[in-house]
């Protein structure tokens, strides 16, 4: 008798259980875990929502022959750790939009963090950590100084760094109006009533065609609060983004608040629920 094949039923009935009871554990643990501020961050993290910002986030405040209809475009960018978020940036748009004026502003409120990521200088392990990194990605981005690694000058130039917290509602009113505000695997971090409150202050900073970047908040929290704010969901290779973020957080579902589960289309707020990008103006 093949015993395999005779305990594939039984381990198959195991594994559906194990999938029933996965999504009630996984609230539980958002219910009761504390939640941690963690400094910690990647090179190209997400490169399907860099994908959606080429094809149809930028493509909102350009011309024909690829120059801003605005003037330089303004970009904040929160929890920036050691800058490789913002640098990323920075390369994926004078990669794509070589004639695009834009400024980076990125905050954090860990000084020793920020102060690093003035020097965009790295380690190659510090690189190597990103799930996305490859040889073209580093010696496009990075030239090889005193056996590490420095964002080239030209990826350097249009981002600035200084200790911010979006906790605090008259610093973060003080920046004023941005074309682009990412804040991304932040607000899990926080305390749900911090989380609001800071989801609150970042939507204050968007203008009628501003664009929100938002990986790494409750699902629940990211639904009910971009439809009170009335914010409208990028329905654009949701999956495929989503499924950059399960790379690096997937293994902590349903164990960690952090953890990310499988993509479905079963709830009808599906967009809402595991998208990541967002405005106050409808897609096109």
């Amino acid at each position: 008798m093949n015993t395999s094949m005779a305990s594939t039923p039984i381990t198959s009935f195991k594994n559906a259980i194990r999938e029933l009871v996965r999504p009630i554990k996984f609230w539980y643990t958002l219910k009761t875990q504390p939640r941690q501020n963690k400094v910690y961050t990647q090179f190209n993290r997400f490169p399907h929502q860099y994908q959606a910002l080429i094809e149809k986030v930028i493509p909102r405040f350009i011309d024909a022959d690829g120059l801003s209809t605005r003037g330089p475009l303004r970009i904040a960018v929160f929890a920036c750790c050691t800058g490789a978020e913002p640098f990323s940036l920075a390369y994926t748009l004078r990669s794509h939009f070589p004639k695009l004026e834009f400024n980076i502003q990125a905050y954090d409120i860990v000084k020793e963090v920020v102060e690093q990521a003035k020097t965009g200088r790295y380690t190659q392990e510090e690189v190597d950590e990103g799930d996305f990194i490859n040889n073209e990605f580093i010696e496009s981005v990075f030239d090889r100084v005193d056996g590490g690694l420095e964002v080239k000058q030209c990826y350097r130039a249009p981002v600035s760094f200084d200790v911010g917290d979006m906790l605090d509602a008259e610093s973060m009113s003080s920046i004023g109006n941005c074309d682009l505000v990412f804040a991304q695997n932040v607000l899990f971090h926080l305390p749900a009533d911090l989380a609001v409150n800071a989801f609150s202050n970042l939507c204050n900073l968007l203008s009628p065609s501003s664009v929100l970047f938002i990986n790494g908040m409750d699902t629940d929290m990211r639904i009910k609060y971009t439809k009170k704010l009335k914010l409208f969901p990028l329905n654009y290779l949701v999956e495929e983004i989503h499924n950059d973020a399960r790379v690096n957080r997937g293994a902590g579902w349903a164990n960690q608040y952090w953890g990310r589960g499988p993509f479905s289309t079963k709830s009808r707020e599906w967009v809402r629920k595991f998208g990541t990008i967002y405005s106050p103006t409808e897609w096109l």
